[in-house]
């Protein structure tokens, strides 16, 4: 059996206990804390495909080591069956058998293309970038998704992708949607190069200014904002090779190939994104699904103004890069490309990689998010044989509160210079990718999740602002065990960037033989710490991974 230790309190009062009240008469209110047993479990692979936001970059982990991040993506037409210029393909076609000098083709071409994609942040209260006077003036941004030097430069390099990214899984008979995981590398699956460059963060607004009209000699709209961007990469592209392949598409006017976009993705497979050369490490949670590539182009009309002469007209078309649409009011998603987060990690210090799925009940647990780590925890006994459970359930407790209480183990986090520590640790149900009762009941959701279910808890605390213990609420869940016959099932450990995010998402390779799942809001964070288990010995007991139950007995 497990260790107990009991604190007890009496009390005659009237209280009220959760959701049940206890009437006139005596019980006694005490606490008893049981063995929770831990184990590192090693994410070799997560599911990258259908995330909320992407990582591009490279992340230096104090303790974990590097992880580079890449990003594949489709593309996808924002309006299916286009008309590039004013006329259709079929009318150009007519144009150019009719003979009449108020007709032409169009002869639309490529002249350049700009990539977008935002970073997340919000506009700086007041600040604004110095600008001479009369000049039109960015404002600045706190940007909330850079991890490292938020002003860092890199070579960004975009290539073409020869990879089809097939959306449903032939192993499932081509019911499942198909599932892209962060091992798998598109380096060599690769053709043109559209950019290779050098980029800086910036956390400044994007101007767009108009172009200026040669009909109002007095006035010149060069100098005039037409658009403001929040802060991004935003690169143009106008290379040969890549106008060449933004050209295939006004090619194509009128084709099969642009009449569905199922047809436009087997045409054009995507793009394959990567950053290196880091003037200092930087990883860019980037806001993927309103990312977008501008094609502008140019094209041939009459002027009949002017005694039907050829002139040039300018436009543009829009490709969507996002992941998924979201729906406004039920926040189902709804999905538009295959976007898949390459994350490769180098290897993990020896005292890391010999404490993962050595199926030891761990002294140390090693978190860490991305293609990172979990820890599976066995409540009250390691084998499941239901003793302790038993002794408990005939007691008859009526359960006040239970508590996981995970203490960070400073000693080691002290050593590394201005560790970003998680601010969130996340419990789920590891037996049938659930989420856990005390998360649904939790109903102080908000849409600030650094606030929300805060009952449920899981949120550092912190003294002289360094973190010493997160604490997550398990009330329910115990007390479904003890009183009401739930199986006792093994829970998952993550860290989680998102408490509003439940979404539990495929994961390989962690040593288990059936298929585990990962919150997807742990693959989208890149940080890490170290918490002391159970096994902590007596050298650190009073910091060993527990659950204390506080409950009621009435006599």
């Amino acid at each position: 059996m497990g260790g107990i230790a009991f604190f007890t309190s009496c009390s005659d009062d009237v209280t009220t206990i959760g959701t049940d009240i206890i009437g006139d008469g005596n019980f006694e209110t005490e606490k008893a804390e049981f063995e929770v047993y831990a184990y590192n479990r090693k994410l070799n692979g997560v599911q990258t495909n259908g995330l909320p936001l992407y990582q591009l970059g490279v992340y230096d982990d104090q303790i974990f080591g590097r992880t580079e991040a890449s990003i594949v993506s489709q593309l996808s037409l924002v309006t299916t069956r286009p008309v590039f210029g004013v006329s259709s393909q079929q009318r150009e076609e007519e144009y150019a058998a009719d003979n009449d000098p108020k007709t032409t083709p169009e002869n639309e071409k490529a002249t350049r293309v700009y990539i977008n994609i935002p970073f997340f942040g919000s506009v700086a209260d007041g600040e604004t970038e110095n600008s001479d006077e009369g000049a039109p003036i960015a404002r600045k941004y706190d940007l909330d998704s850079i991890y490292g030097n938020d002003k860092a430069t890199f070579t960004f390099r975009v290539e073409e992708l020869t990879y089809y990214l097939r959306d449903l899984d032939p192993s499932s008979g081509f019911v499942e949607q198909q599932r892209y995981f962060s091992n798998k590398d598109f380096s060599s699956n690769t053709g043109a190069v559209l950019y290779d460059n050098r980029v800086e963060i910036s956390n400044l607004e994007e101007l767009i200014y108009k172009d200026d009209d040669l009909d109002t000699p007095d006035v010149d709209e060069s100098e005039e904002v037409e658009t403001r961007l929040s802060p991004r990469i935003r690169v143009e592209i106008d290379s040969p090779d890549a106008l060449a392949f933004f050209q295939q598409i006004l090619d194509k006017e009128g084709s099969s190939e642009l009449m569905s976009n199922n047809n436009f993705k087997e045409f054009i497979k995507g793009l394959r994104f990567s950053a290196s050369s880091f003037s200092s490490p930087a990883l860019m949670l980037l806001d993927w699904n309103n990312a977008n590539v501008e094609v502008q182009y140019e094209y041939d009309r009459v002027d009949t103004s002017d005694g039907n002469k050829i002139v040039k007209g300018n436009s543009s078309f829009t490709l969507s890069l996002g992941a998924f649409t979201v729906d406004s009011n039920s926040g189902a998603r709804t999905r538009r490309n295959n976007v898949v987060n390459t994350l490769i990690n180098e290897a993990y210090p020896g005292e890391i990689s010999d404490q993962l799925d050595n199926n030891i009940n761990a002294s140390r647990l090693y978190l860490k998010g991305g293609a990172g780590t979990m820890v599976e925890l066995s409540l009250f006994d390691p084998l499941k044989d239901s003793t302790v459970v038993t002794s408990i359930e005939k007691q008859g407790w009526i359960i006040n509160e239970a508590n996981l209480v995970f203490y960070v183990d400073r000693d080691k986090l002290d050593t590394y210079p201005d560790f970003a520590e998680p601010q969130r640790l996340y419990v789920y149900n590891l037996a049938d990718n659930t989420i856990l009762a005390d998360v649904e009941l939790d109903y102080t959701v908000n849409q600030d999740k650094s606030i929300s279910r805060q009952i449920f808890g899981g949120i550092l605390e912190k003294e002289e602002d360094k973190g010493v213990k997160y604490k997550i609420r398990l009330t329910e869940h115990v007390d479904r065990i003890l009183n009401q016959d739930s199986t006792n099932v093994n829970l998952g450990l993550a860290l989680t960037a998102n408490i509003n995010n439940t979404r539990n998402i495929s994961s390989e390779g962690n040593g288990q033989d059936k298929e585990q799942f990962i919150p997807e809001a742990s693959v989208i964070t890149p940080l890490s710490t170290i918490l002391y288990g159970n096994n902590t010995g007596e050298e650190h007991k009073d910091k060993r991974l527990k659950l204390e139950i506080f409950y009621t007995k009435v006599e």
